[in-house]
């Protein structure tokens, strides 16, 4: 959010956001910029204040009837997919996921999926035939570096200021000692820079979020060492945040080369430090520009020289990962209840729809689907005043195949009240009848008849 107002905000610095003609003064300005240039760093610290944090599997309430759960996705730190929960229906979201376990983040939390109502899948990687996977890629990127630097030129990394930078910064420091050379701020030694406005803050905050990771990197939290390898690499001024290029010219400091450059935002390649980059190296085709999100756009300045590569380092998890992930930790067949599976359109939608026993919706950006999650029951509880009257009357014991089975009922004479998304049954205060209360053998049979009967249905029901 600060990226955004940094390199976008000061294009409406002369135009008031409140005013009615806000929009048209932007269409006569550079209308590419469109809404990002609205916001201001007060707008983000009003914004700030009304998130609230909430830490994995913390359940959170809303209006006393429905819970939100966040869990695990195993993507980057501190990413989520949710659970909304009421007392009979649980409809998960998948968010952006990730499978891979030897990353920084926590782990995929399975649990998400279990017992889930309705799965609503978003975020897959669309990942091409022709493209690598993500260990494959990762190792050719680490060869790229090594064989820019080993030319004495510089390489840009085009990614954003959190997530797999994390890790990319500490498997390149591994590499290179691999090949017998070092990550350092000494003449002999290569330097990284990570180059946007909030690359120190980023860069210190993670290092503090150990509960976020995965168990090895958690438990360096305890002992005099930082979970993520650029804290160390920090600290001996191996690896340099630059928050601003101006700011950097202007203390008289000089970006020692050959290195390596981590840019901030990629989508924009015409503002913030990707565009001086560029603009400073761009004459040498020797120098490597290489775009590692995966979904970056084909924006490349024509008068560049500079060598382009895109190296999408994706790992999401796939379209076809997620029928073998649900078998797994979805699908039962023993539950009557009707399960829907809610999935992108997107190549193999509709194999994934075939394999499914659920029922699948296909879904295009932007559409609104009905999905049938009526109840059949509703909780409905007794107030203390009323439940002090109840006097339990045994039912004659039952024999199964399981055993005796005892139980016993009482007649409850109240009204049904609803509050706050409350049902409770409370005590009549106006009893017109007190003889309609009681009951002869004949009308007691039937009640127990009828008792049992609801026992059972609602027993097989949530077997």
């Amino acid at each position: 959010m600060e990226e955004l107002v940094s390199y976008h905000g000061q294009s409406a610095s002369n135009i008031d956001p409140t005013s009615s003609t806000h929009f048209s003064q932007l269409a006569q300005g550079n209308a590419s910029e469109g809404w990002r240039s609205m916001y201001t760093l007060k707008d983000i610290a009003s914004c700030i204040e009304k998130v609230q944090p909430v830490r994995y599997t913390e359940k959170l309430s809303l209006f006393s009837t429905l819970d939100i759960i966040a869990y695990s996705s195993g993507y980057c730190l501190g990413s989520s997919n949710w659970v909304l929960e009421t007392s009979f229906k649980k409809i998960a979201f998948l968010s952006p996921s990730s499978l891979y376990t030897n990353l920084h983040p926590a782990p995929f939390d399975h649990d998400v999926l279990r017992q889930a109502d309705v799965i609503v899948v978003g975020g897959l990687s669309e990942q091409i035939e022709k493209e690598l996977s993500f260990e494959r890629a990762r190792t050719k990127l680490l060869v790229q570096i090594a064989r820019t630097i080993h030319s004495q030129h510089n390489i840009i990394l085009v990614s954003a200021s959190m997530g797999l930078m994390f890790d990319l910064i500490g498997d390149i420091d591994s590499y290179f000692k691999s090949l017998g050379k070092e990550i350092g701020h000494e003449r002999h030694q290569i330097p990284i820079y990570v180059a946007n406005p909030i690359a120190d803050k980023s860069l210190k905050y993670a290092n503090i979020c150990g509960e976020w990771m995965n168990s090895g990197r958690h438990d360096l939290l305890y002992v005099p060492e930082m979970p993520l390898a650029h804290g160390n690499l920090m600290r001996t001024g191996a690896v340099q945040p630059i928050p601003s290029l101006e700011a950097m010219s202007l203390s008289g400091k000089k970006i020692r080369e050959p290195c390596i450059v981590f840019t901030g935002d990629p989508s924009c390649p015409s503002v913030g430090s990707l565009k001086w980059f560029l603009n400073h190296w761009g004459q040498s085709e020797l120098n490597t520009c290489v775009f590692i999100e995966p979904d970056t756009p084909d924006e490349i300045p024509t008068k560049c020289k500079m060598n382009f590569i895109r190296l999408p380092l994706d790992t999401r998890f796939k379209l076809q990962d997620l029928p073998s992930l649900l078998n797994t930790y979805w699908n039962d067949h023993k539950l009557e209840n009707e399960k829907h599976l809610l999935i992108p359109r997107t190549k193999g939608a509709d194999f994934v729809k075939e394999e499914q026993v659920q029922q699948v919706h296909i879904y295009e950006q932007g559409e609104v689907l009905n999905i049938n999650v009526n109840r059949d029951w509703e909780r409905v509880s007794v107030s203390e005043k009323l439940a002090k009257s109840i006097e339990p009357t045994m039912v004659p014991a039952i024999t199964t195949n399981h055993g005796v089975s005892m139980s016993a009922w009482a007649p409850i004479h109240g009204s049904l009240n609803y509050y706050n998304n409350h049902l409770q049954i409370q005590p009549t205060t106006y009893v017109r009848d007190d003889q309609s209360l009681v009951l002869d053998r004949q009308s007691e049979l039937r009640i127990n008849t009828e008792l049992n009967s609801t026992i059972k249905r609602f027993e097989e029901v949530h077997k």
